[in-house]
């Protein structure tokens, strides 16, 4: 059992608990030790705390999050592969971003990931390219704890390719926060290199949403990959 795992209020999805991406990011990466070699599945059952310590606790197979009394979330190994959503002409995903939604109609504007309202983010933009499908660019920044030309922490690959999956679709008529994420970083992402994100919708019933998305270079070298589930949410 350890205690101590913290996230800083600066890595917010909605106003008062963390990105989704990102805190999974951080808790697959604690339960590394303890479930050895593989790909992490996250499971997030309450919303991730923000400048709250959270402690682990190993049981069997699983590694737990523990809020107090609360179960925040549980890491387990992935048995499946991941697909590859194909990769995109840099052209088309700019020309998607300036289809993205505005400050005054997204859910949750102030996003460290996607948030319009963030000047301290990573500041991506998915915007629609064609049904079901979504792009953005991302370049990342020394502001994320790394130098030009070294790799960031990997939980801002993780955190990246969150949210242009939830965007595929339109999560301001119907807001929906993260479930279930398991995303597998092979080159992790560079400060002053530039990316390009693209989202494909899986399955939606209108209550939960499954997503794929892929993280490449703009040469088109792959980078990253995910699998995610979604849920609906009330914003308040």
């Amino acid at each position: 059992m350890a205690e101590g795992l913290v996230i800083g209020r600066r890595f917010n999805g909605p106003p008062d608990s963390a990105q989704g991406g990102y805190a999974c990011g951080r808790f697959a990466l604690e339960a590394a030790g303890p479930l050895g070699s593989g790909r992490a599945v996250v499971t997030l059952h309450e919303p991730p705390p923000l400048d709250a310590p959270m402690r682990s606790v190993v049981a069997g197979g699983r590694v737990h999050f523990w809020h107090g009394e609360i179960l925040v979330a549980s890491v387990s190994r992935a048995g499946t592969p991941i697909e590859t959503v194909p990769f995109v002409a840099p052209e088309a995903v700019a020309a998607a971003e300036h289809r993205y939604v505005g400050a005054d109609r997204h859910p949750f504007a102030g996003c460290f990931v996607c948030g319009p309202g963030r000047a301290d983010g990573l500041g991506l933009s998915p915007g629609p390219m064609s049904p079901g499908r979504t792009g953005c660019r991302w370049t990342p920044d020394p502001s994320l704890g790394a130098t030009a030309g070294t790799p960031v922490p990997v939980e801002f690959g993780w955190a990246a390719l969150d949210c242009p999956g939830g965007w595929t679709v339109d999560l301001a008529a119907t807001p929906m926060v993260l479930s279930r994420f398991s995303a597998e970083i092979i080159d992790p992402p560079v400060v002053g290199t530039g990316y390009l994100v693209v989202g494909r919708r899986d399955a939606v019933d209108g209550h939960t949403l499954t997503t794929t998305t892929a993280l490449y270079r703009r040469d088109g070298v792959l980078a990253g990959r995910a699998l995610a589930r979604w849920v609906r949410t009330a914003v308040v």
